[in-house]
């Protein structure tokens, strides 16, 4: 067994003790208070204070340390009959992997759900969520399509927005050979998955294309300046800190005057009309404040945003359902949701 198998084992042994006994623990070493939070989440931080933090490492190494991460907590790999890759093409004569994966109980004409992972635009990939992508498939009964799109400091912003628009234009024009219906196409994303699942929305109706029948903006980063209230009252103690969204900026911001690019920053985007609707998810987060505002906005334009609030969790949660049960039930909410709203949307 890998050393990350047996601190899995022996996390989730630790996550048996009763609440009371898992927040007096977490209460032993916390040095702010965090006694809102859900019992098993403060142990869990509690814990991770004594791990290196990514940006205490070379991003090789902070790669490593998040695939390591999220294989101790996220849920446990679950078999699907179809688990294909395909090459898509982008712009520099390149192309990127897009795993799909399909549930056994989809439709014959299926609902999509074209899936962004986070990672603050540095870290994370289609492995590190394959086994997220694998339960959200099952729990909504539709295809998932997992963008590998390319990382920050080798592919710096706009790269992973333009990939992104590259994968709806392609999964646009695959539909039919997919068994999907075109009506139901989604995007989702957690994090910078989040950004990139608003910023496709956004583009795609630039451009002219079909705009997703739903946008899942899992506690998403809508504005790269960091200057939201949140950041500076939840930027430390709570998972994310300040110091690691300053490193991830510092990769993928190489001009300041990216800030102000849609592509980086779709809150600053002044025409959110005929956008698609949205669920949105926010928790205990530096990024609340920016989601929370998307979101406000977006209703002011005339989109409809259901709130999903988890105020017990923090950002990250939705790869903690292995060890968390209350990040398990968030996500099985966030699951049921999307597939209500795609069922809903099916003419």
């Amino acid at each position: 067994m890998s050393p990350v198998a047996l601190e899995r084992v022996a996390l989730k042994s630790l996550m048996l003790l009763p609440r009371p006994v898992l927040s007096r623990l977490a209460a032993g070493v916390e040095t702010r208070g965090r006694d809102h939070l859900d019992p098993h989440m403060r142990f869990l931080l509690a814990l991770s204070s004594a791990k290196p933090t990514l940006n205490s490492a070379s991003v090789p190494e902070a790669r490593k340390l998040y695939q390591d991460m999220i294989a101790l907590m996220d849920v446990a790999e679950q078999s699907l009959p179809v688990v294909v890759d395909h090459q898509v093409p982008v712009e520099g004569d390149a192309s990127i992997l897009v795993r799909r994966y399909r549930p056994e109980n989809a439709p014959r004409l299926a609902p999509a759900i074209l899936f962004f992972h986070g990672g603050g635009f540095t870290v994370g990939g289609v492995e590190e969520y394959d086994r997220l992508c694998r339960y959200i498939a099952v729990h909504t009964n539709a295809v998932v399509l997992s963008v590998d799109y390319r990382l920050a400091p080798e592919h710096p912003s706009p790269t992973g927005a333009n990939d992104g628009l590259a994968a709806w234009r392609w999964l646009l024009d695959n539909t039919a050979a997919l068994g999907l219906d075109p009506d139901r196409l989604a995007v989702m994303g957690d994090s910078a998955g989040g950004n990139l699942s608003a910023v496709v929305s956004q583009q795609a109706r630039l451009a002219g294309l079909p705009v997703p029948a739903l946008q899942v903006l899992i506690y998403p980063t809508t504005d790269a300046e960091l200057k939201h209230p949140s950041v500076q009252s939840l930027g430390q103690g709570f998972g994310l800190d300040l110091p690691l969204l300053t490193w991830f900026r510092s990769h993928f911001i190489t001009d300041p005057a990216m800030m102000e690019d849609y592509r980086l920053s779709p809150l600053r985007n002044p025409d959110l009309a005929d956008l698609p609707p949205a669920i949105l998810v926010t928790a205990t987060d530096p990024l609340r404040d920016e989601g929370l505002e998307y979101g406000d906005k977006l209703r002011r334009a005339g989109v409809d945003v259901t709130s999903l609030d988890y105020p017990q969790l923090v950002h990250g949660f939705i790869t903690m359902g292995g060890v968390i049960p209350a990040a398990r039930k968030a996500v099985d909410a966030i699951c049921d949701a999307t597939a209500r709203q795609l069922k809903a949307s099916r003419v």
